[in-house]
């Protein structure tokens, strides 16, 4: 309880109004990864976080989105990263959602070894068992949960 204070506390202290913004998100993601263009991506995670879609994370949405990524169990990690994937929250994953996901870490973590288009493709071929061109939940959570170095990533962040 009293680690949940002091988090609480350091979170006021950055932000006095109670919510973060994008802006100051983006901020954070940079400082994570100097070396690479994290906007687009710090973007995108700061509107997996932002559960009520007011524009701003809240301290509970925070820490709710910190401890599934750092100390949830795998099922639940997979959970978030469907919703990340997402974009448009319809349920499925289209090609469009994952290769912008993909372009906005090849772009932030300066990945070189295989294009966004490729790796897409992989995921693709991969997960959409019933192939009708998009990845639902059930298939994203299933595909991924077979395939060891996802779980090994996973399981590394616990």
């Amino acid at each position: 309880l009293k680690s949940f204070k002091i988090k609480y506390t350091e979170f006021i202290k950055y932000h006095p109004n109670g919510k973060m913004t994008v802006e100051q998100f983006a901020l954070m993601y940079k400082s994570l990864f100097p070396d690479g263009d994290s906007e687009k991506f710090a973007h995108l995670v700061f509107s997996s976080f932002d559960q009520n879609r007011d524009g701003g994370v809240d301290f509970k949405e925070f820490i709710c989105a910190l401890y599934i990524t750092s100390r949830g169990e795998v099922n639940d990690k997979l959970q978030w990263a469907f919703n990340l994937y997402d974009i448009d929250g319809d349920g499925f994953i289209t090609r469009t959602e994952c290769l912008t996901i993909i372009s906005a870490i090849h772009s932030m973590m300066d990945v070189t070894s295989d294009t966004p288009e490729n790796m897409t493709d992989k995921i693709f071929k991969q997960l959409d068992k019933n192939l009708d061109g998009r990845v639902s939940k059930e298939e994203f959570i299933e595909g991924s949960a077979k395939n060891p170095s996802i779980i090994n990533i996973l399981n590394s962040s616990r």
